[in-house]
């Protein structure tokens, strides 16, 4: 018996030791402030700073001792880096046509900035902190250029300018986090996860997206393993977007640039939209609080609970399901199924849950109308076993 358990013994320190050479292996990173890099401006110094950070394979960037940093480019940041914004705001410039922040895989064509990019390469474990009220925010005075398709000068707002005027873009990375957010003053939408991203956590975002397509929190092209949760706010679109979108829904000649860094038809980087959850979104504002947006890619294994257009109101739906053409015309009954949700309350929606397209295998519990002259379900007459239940109009 002694030798069994000296044994044992020995195996676990053995355990104990590999993880905690583990643990000291993860702490082998940078922590970096722009302020501590030359540069003939802010933005070089963070760059210069990221550039320090992917030298090192990985680290955390403090935003903390400036209470406004003014940029005129992206903050593009790489993979392993933790970028923390404390207490203070990042601000785009006035007259800048660009993100705010983006993952730092997108090799952009110098010959076609807007466009789609040369490459989109994997990147991996990237967070977005706020602490103690950190607010990212739009320009005062917003880029405006000649559009290159009516030759007009205009301001360059709104989606119809491409995925360079998305606040926050991640595209194709696995492993991230963006939280404890105020989003305000935005260009066009909020915060866009597209082609692929996996594994990640948006949380605690308060959104005041109010310009045209003022979008909140969009999956787009692709996205699996993904949580998003307590988000609040005003939002002058829809503001919980799950869209697994086609090519055929972009031939619209009012777009100018593309919305995805990549080709619509390009599914290597991913097209399905699954095991995704989404839990407490209360929202007001304009358009609908939630919506699905399958065409040829799928969505599946979604998981929602408290989902909410919230005493203020706005929106015309709480949660919308789309699919037979509006985004897509590849769209096939049985491309959208495992479909779960729990607790949508309408305050002053005319619906709190509508199907524009068949859902299969789903159930959606405790849909709650307040509105006296509002619907709480309107079925799809494809629906395969789905069950609605415990649906009151009050």
């Amino acid at each position: 018996m002694r030798q069994i358990l000296f044994a044992f013994l020995i195996i676990l320190l053995q355990v104990t030791m590999l993880h905690a050479g583990e643990l000291q292996n993860k702490n082998h990173s940078v922590a970096v402030k722009p302020e501590d890099f030359e540069g003939k401006n802010i933005s070089e110094q963070i760059s210069n700073a990221l550039d320090f950070i992917k030298e090192c394979n990985g680290g955390t960037i403090l935003f903390k001792d400036s209470p406004v940093y003014l940029i005129s480019e992206a903050i593009a940041l790489p993979s392993n880096t933790t970028m923390i914004v404390d207490g203070c705001k990042i601000k785009l410039a006035d007259q800048v046509f660009d993100n705010i922040i983006r993952s730092g895989n997108l090799d952009i064509d110098e010959n076609d900035p807007n466009g789609y990019v040369k490459q989109l390469l994997p990147a991996e474990n990237i967070k977005i902190i706020g602490l103690n009220g950190a607010i990212i925010e739009g320009a005062e005075n917003f880029y405006e250029g000649v559009n290159p398709k009516t030759k007009v000068k205009e301001k360059w707002l709104g989606d119809y300018w491409g995925w360079r005027n998305f606040t926050i873009l991640f595209s194709y990375v696995d492993g991230f986090e963006i939280s404890g957010l105020k989003v305000q003053k935005t260009h066009s939408w909020g915060i866009v996860l597209t082609n692929g991203c996996k594994n990640g956590y948006v949380n605690n975002i308060d959104l005041h997206t109010t310009v045209k397509n003022g979008d909140g929190v969009s999956i787009i092209q692709g996205g699996s393993d993904i949580v998003i949760e307590n988000i609040t706010g005003e939002t002058s679109d829809d503001t919980i977007i799950l869209a697994a979108f086609d090519e055929t829904r972009w031939s619209n000649n009012k777009y100018v640039f593309p919305l995805l860094p990549v080709r619509y038809s390009d599914y290597s980087y991913g097209g399905d939209i699954h095991d995704i959850t989404c839990r407490n979104i209360e929202a007001s504002g304009v358009h609908h609080v939630m919506i699905l947006l399958p065409s040829q890619p799928k969505i599946y294994n979604i998981y929602c609970s408290n989902i909410s257009d919230g005493p203020k109101g706005g929106k015309r739906k709480v949660v919308r399901i789309y699919g037979n053409g509006q985004y897509g015309q590849g769209f096939k009954p049985g491309n959208m199924y495992n479909i779960f949700m729990n607790d949508i309350r309408s305050y002053k929606s005319d619906i709190a849950l509508e199907f524009l397209a068949p859902v299969y295998n789903s159930h959606f519990n405790k849909i709650t109308q307040l509105n006296p002259k509002g619907k709480d379900v309107q079925l799809d007459p494809g629906n395969v076993n789905v069950r609605i239940t415990n649906s009151v109009k009050k």
